[in-house]
């Protein structure tokens, strides 16, 4: 799609330059950001936790106990929120040696390595059939977007959790030597960013990698049980506390079904219909279609549940999709025609070009989340249908 628009070889290149340029001034804006705030973090609430002290209840009171202020934080970060599991707060404790503000700046380094592995894995597994300089031109357009930017900027998980799932992804499907114990550590890690990842791993249901998915999810038992003696508190409160932290941003999110209902009762409805069929359509589908049924986890991911628009740089991941059906179509093997191929394409670079940059230019106002929120909810919807007839043809295919 990328390279049928720049044929000119002059045009290709100034393309090339405008994003190269662009990504570096986001790049630069993130780590600046970064480097005062990364309020999300959350080395505040692993502190707390290595303290024995509990940080569920530290959040719900608003840190009673007054141990923020011994670590230099000033009283914008005073609030806490910890909204993690004790098993994935156990994952930050290798930090709990440092100060904030220096594991502020080792979690800057790790997020920009964890973006070149992402772009690195990307290119080794789901988009490993796209041309180099499509890829970099996809690659700069993330980095150059808001979502991007924002996602270094605040200190978030998501580069973190994504970077462990495409670890998970190429062990268990891409690389020539398999290795299960690495899918498992890489989906235990994965989970951190939980409202991102559980949703992606259907995929591995899919690929029937059960014994994986169920040794990462005992582990993270495991290490709730321990929590609950660290924190002389109760197992249900471990899982309780932080879903109640969680639910108070649950009306929050950017374009996702709790912020469309207010956070009502609806929206988790709604997620567990969803999440209900696409496990479903995991034991359903075509395995022509792997690619496309993972584009469609991505972007239900980022609306089945509570998310800020600073998640959606993992949009660039759909693209493989295009890449199986174009691919599909050669061969006359597509439930799409190429035309509808083309235009679905078109539909999408809009949407994500709008995700990316047209949210920051209206400053996410109210109208502008409403705009794109439609263009994003009809793709989904798109997208969808198309798993719906794949998974169709594909019990047709399995009965004849």
């Amino acid at each position: 799609m990328i390279n049928k628009l720049s044929q000119n070889k002059y045009l290709k290149n100034a393309l090339l330059l405008i994003l190269i340029l662009l990504a570096a001034v986001s790049l630069f804006q993130g780590v600046r950001n970064a480097i005062h705030d990364s309020q999300d973090f959350q080395w505040d609430a692993m502190k707390v936790f290595s303290q024995r002290i509990n940080p569920y209840d530290e959040s719900a009171n608003m840190n009673p106990s007054g141990i923020l202020e011994q670590y230099g934080y000033d009283k914008y970060y005073l609030q806490m929120e910890a909204n993690q599991f004790p098993s994935l707060l156990m994952i930050l404790l290798v930090f709990a040696p440092l100060k904030p503000l220096t594991a502020r700046y080792v979690w800057i380094v790790l997020n920009l390595l964890f973006t070149a592995l992402i772009v690195f894995l990307l290119k080794k597994t789901l988009l490993k059939d796209m041309d180099n300089y499509s890829f970099c031109l996809l690659s700069l357009l993330m980095i150059a977007g808001t979502p991007y930017r924002n996602q270094l900027g605040v200190g978030q998980h998501t580069l973190f959790a994504f970077c462990f799932f495409l670890i998970a992804l190429y062990f268990s499907e891409y690389s020539e030597k398999r290795n299960a114990f690495i899918v498992t550590i890489a989906l235990f890690i994965c989970y951190f960013k939980y409202t991102l990842t559980v949703p992606l791993v259907l995929y591995f249901i899919y690929k029937k990698r059960y014994k994986e998915i169920i040794v990462s999810v005992l582990m993270h038992g495991v290490l709730t049980v321990v929590g609950a003696w660290w924190l002389n508190d109760s197992i249900m409160n471990m899982i309780l506390k932080p879903l109640l932290v969680s639910s108070k941003l649950a009306a929050e999110g950017g374009l996702d079904i709790s912020a469309l209902f207010s956070g009502s009762v609806i929206a988790y409805i709604l997620a567990f219909v969803i999440m209900l069929a696409l496990f479903i359509s995991a034991f359903r589908m075509n395995p022509k279609y792997e690619r496309t049924y993972m584009s469609c986890l991505i972007l239900w991911s980022l609306i089945i549940t509570y998310h800020r628009t600073y998640d959606f740089f993992v949009m660039i991941t759909v693209y493989a999709m295009f890449l199986e059906l174009e691919a599909l179509s050669e061969n006359s093997q597509c439930i799409m025609s190429e035309n509808g191929i083309n235009y679905l394409k078109i539909f999408y670079f809009i949407t994500m070009i709008s995700v990316f940059f047209v949210l920051r230019v209206f400053m996410e106002s109210l109208s502008s989340r409403i705009f794109v929120g439609i263009l994003y909810y009809i793709l989904t919807i798109a997208v969808s249908i198309i798993v719906g007839r794949a998974g169709y043809y594909g019990k047709k295919e399995k009965a004849d």
